[in-house]
């Protein structure tokens, strides 16, 4: 959900009570947790014949347990393997191994109006314990449980899903579910009916499914589901350019492709995106390097057009040849801009625990921002789960770079590559990318900037900061951005100086500028440390509504300006001056049929503006 936030919607009439809630009493050792800012809290135990009871009117009750914690944070709590006995009115109603289910089960349907009594009572056996419960919903109708487990390509990075539940186009319910253990899933329902299920997972393909009709008194069941990745973060036969080395160019540019091509024709190079579904491409010229093939490996040096558009594009070859025959395919690995920036401006942000899809959603909505705010590139440090930030990431339009540190989740050079790599962005501005602690030998980190000693700007996008002065120092760094360690967040380092930018918080990001090679701002509305607030659960202060294809209001709710902002329309094809602001980028889809318009506009602090495209 880039645009908005849809934590959990329930239909009318449901009403749910946290686990956490005062009017929940507990009796044993129960600790309120909420694993690295999950969706909603819950109340963890392992105490053998710990319980919850709670007073309750409704005529359905339902349990929602939370998520099992990640093998990735071990330190935060096992996963739940104890037994959970649930008692209705002193009535033994169901037993249930949390391990094994889905999030949402019935404890009790076709209750007598009035008030009732819920206790959980936690058991241990010898060999598991541990259960955490989320929350209670309760409504007036009878209720059913839809069970069925979700399975995907990668699996082993799949956490959890978001199911969206919609009846004849309406969505009724949104949360976020799945026991990464299993796949399990089960989700409560109106009996009944039967719905239509949106399976979304940032970063694998969605999948939509339809529900039989909802039975009360048995679990209504459905086959497995398989996602499968997303093309738009997998990559197939390629080595470079790749996600955390793009190649940054202008038309009319060359850069360097080396891919699997094997013995096999080349047919055709291209880059290609998409908008709305509407496609822009080119078809580009190239020069083989054969003296830089072997075995499977292949170098072409490529050409681009004088006329290909401003975006962030795929890079495809087709290769024709027996069994080989396929398409080589790097997304997001071009990047083709008007000009390369005198005065760089980055959005940054880091340690922002993305193990799964809520926390991907929050990502996905910095991203749109980033878009809005027109940025130059975007800088991410010590993030954890790879899978789910391609997909939240790839929206982006513009450059990014982003390194794993302390909590990754193991497996993300399949997606990112090395710990250790930079971009070049144009002759004057590199930016180096490093994911280790500093005490690793620092000989490589040299090397690399030894090759880059030309460019004016020198930026290292880091995991942590405390780089030696001597380094800073040696290449003139302007800019280091981290997200984890001690110290100011903004602080100077060494003689250059070396302007340090950190991450405060998990509930924010930066915009950092600079003009002649040095940082000028990186807070919040000229304010010494703060960075640019955003809460987990908070729609965007910053903000399009697209009323038209051509018409569009820009909601700023921050207060702060944000000059030289960008608002992408696509409209039909034809010439156009818009109301506000200029036309930065004017672009024709493949079809002839629609335009990409990109005008810049100079955003105000705390204020609603809105744009028209005139047609000529």
């Amino acid at each position: 959900m880039a645009d908005g936030v849809l934590t959990q919607r329930y239909p009318a009439g449901w009403k749910s009570t946290l686990a956490t809630d005062s009017s929940v009493t507990t009796q044993g050792v129960w600790v309120d947790d909420r694993f690295r800012f999950a969706d909603a809290p819950h109340r963890y135990t392992v105490d053998d014949q710990a319980s919850l009871k709670w007073n309750f009117s409704g005529t359905s009750l339902v349990i929602r347990l939370a998520g099992q914690n990640t093998s990735s944070y071990p330190g935060t709590g096992l996963p739940s393997h104890g037994k959970l006995s649930v008692y209705v009115d002193g009535e033994l109603s169901n037993t249930v191994y949390p391990a094994r289910e889905g999030r949402e089960f019935i404890a009790a349907t076709n209750l007598a109006s009035g008030t009732h009594e819920l206790l959980l009572v936690h058991t241990t056996t010898p060999d598991s314990k541990g259960v955490r419960v989320e929350s209670f919903l309760t409504a007036d109708q009878p209720l059913g449980i839809f069970s069925f487990a979700v399975t995907a390509e990668l699996q082993e990075y799949l956490n959890d899903v978001r199911f969206i539940v919609s009846k004849e186009g309406r969505i009724v319910r949104s949360s976020v579910g799945r026991n990464w253990l299993t796949g399990n899933c089960s989700i409560s329902l109106p009996a009944g009916q039967a719905f239509d299920i949106r399976i979304e997972a940032l970063g694998w393909d969605s999948q939509l499914i339809t529900t039989p009709i909802i039975n009360q008194n048995t679990p209504s069941n459905s086959p497995p589901v398989y996602l499968r990745r997303s093309p738009n973060t997998t990559q197939y036969r390629f080595r470079s350019p790749r996600l955390n080395d793009q190649s940054i160019r202008q038309p009319g540019e060359d850069f360097t492709a080396r891919f699997l091509g094997f013995d096999a024709k080349i047919n055709e190079v291209r880059i290609r995106r998409q908008n709305g579904g509407v496609i822009f491409s080119r078809v580009l010229s190239y020069i083989e390097d054969t003296e830089k093939a072997f075995y499977y490996d292949r170098q072409i040096v490529i050409t681009l057009p004088d006329d290909t558009p401003p975006g962030v594009y795929d890079l495809e070859i087709d290769i024709v040849g027996g069994r080989r025959t396929s398409t080589c395919r790097s997304p997001s690995s071009v990047v083709i801009v008007k000009e390369y920036p005198k005065h760089p401006r980055f959005i940054t942000f880091g340690h922002l625990d993305t193990s799964g899809q809520y926390q991907a959603e929050y990502v996905q909505r910095i991203a749109t921002m980033a878009n809005i705010i027109g940025v130059d590139m975007v800088l991410a440090s010590n993030s954890v789960n790879a899978a789910y930030l391609s997909g939240a990431l790839s929206n982006l339009q513009m450059p990014y770079l982003i390194n794993f540190g302390n909590h990754q989740v193991y497996g993300h050079h399949r997606w990112y590559g090395p710990d250790l790599g930079g971009v070049n962005f144009g002759s004057n501005l590199f930016v180096l990318n490093y994911g280790l602690p500093w005490h690793e030998p620092i000989e490589p980190v040299v090397a690399k900037l030894e090759k880059h000693r030309h460019a004016k700007t020198k930026v290292i996008n880091a995991f942590e900061h405390n780089a030696p002065d001597a380094l800073l120092d040696e290449f003139r760094i302007a800019l280091i951005h981290d997200a984890h360690g001690p110290g100011d967040k903004l602080m100077k380092m060494g003689n250059t100086p070396t302007q340090r930018v950190g991450k405060s918080n998990s509930i924010s990001f930066r915009l950092v500028e600079l003009f002649g090679g040095k940082v000028i701002n990186a807070t919040y509305n000229k304010h010494p440390t703060a960075p640019i607030p955003f809460a987990r659960d908070e729609q965007p202060p910053l903000r399009v509504q697209m009323l038209s294809s051509t018409k569009a209001t820009i909601i700023n709710e921050y207060k702060q300006p944000f000059p030289k902002a960008k608002i992408t329309f696509l409209a039909p094809q034809g010439k156009y001056v818009p109301t506000q602001g200029i036309i930065k980028s004017f672009s024709l889809s493949d079809n002839g049929r629609y335009a990409e318009v990109v005008v810049e506009i100079d955003l105000e602090a705390s204020s609603t503006s809105s744009i028209t495209l005139t047609p000529q």
